[in-house]
């Protein structure tokens, strides 16, 4: 008897306990880049997903609403543009394309990109068509010079925010990502030995052809 009481004793105050902390604290959703690292060359334009993973499926927690802040080193990457929403299931916080409240990026400070986006869609609607993984952006950037900048969420300036259907914070991780800019290299295949030797070879004959035509 004891003991059946102090094991409900336990149960009551761990159920006390996930009360208190809420939904928005019992979920971690991920952010990623893809490609997490990429080779692009100088002078052409480099395109990278910011995805987010881990979300439910027809269930919470689903995202209503995100700021983040993009950090890169300006001295190799140059902010371009930006486009909200998944390239093939569309934007997932506007799931029925009603529209949302997305906010223009905007370059911060040289080297940081902020962007948010709140869904106006119900709770219900989230968490019935929401997908559990999704590109929330893709941006693209100039190259300005040859190098590698690395891509991150950014702790400072304007701190990440997460959030649920219902507005309570998710926390999250963010894996890092990478842009290497190298250098333009001729792609017009290098003739090997034998192939010069054969083209040689015709070549004389096409001369010697000739001559006795002549």
């Amino acid at each position: 008897m004891k003991r059946f009481v102090q094991s409900s004793a336990i149960c009551s105050a761990l159920l006390l306990a996930l009360l208190l902390v809420g939904p928005g604290h019992l979920y971690a959703l991920s952010i990623s880049f893809v490609p997490d690292a990429q080779d692009v060359f100088f002078g052409d334009q480099a395109t990278v997903d910011i995805l987010v993973s881990d979300l439910g499926m027809d269930q919470a927690p689903s995202l209503g609403s995100f700021d983040l802040t993009l950090g890169f080193d300006p001295t190799i990457l140059a902010f371009n543009s930006l486009v909200f929403g998944d390239p093939v299931l569309g934007d997932q916080l506007d799931v029925f394309g009603l529209g949302s409240n997305p906010m223009d990026a905007f370059e911060i400070v040289p080297g940081a990109v902020n962007m948010y986006e709140v869904s106006l869609d119900f709770p219900w609607d989230l968490h019935d068509f929401q997908a559990d993984t999704f590109v929330l952006a893709s941006l693209k950037f100039d190259t300005l010079a040859l190098g590698t900048s690395g891509l991150d969420i950014l702790p400072g300036l304007i701190p990440p925010v997460f959030a649920d259907a219902w507005g309570e914070p998710l926390d999250y991780s963010a894996d890092p990502g990478s842009i290497t800019v190298i250098p333009r290299e001729s792609t017009d295949p290098v003739p090997e030995p034998g192939t010069i030797l054969l083209l040689g070879s015709g070549l004389l004959g096409l001369a010697g052809l000739r001559k006795k035509l002549g």
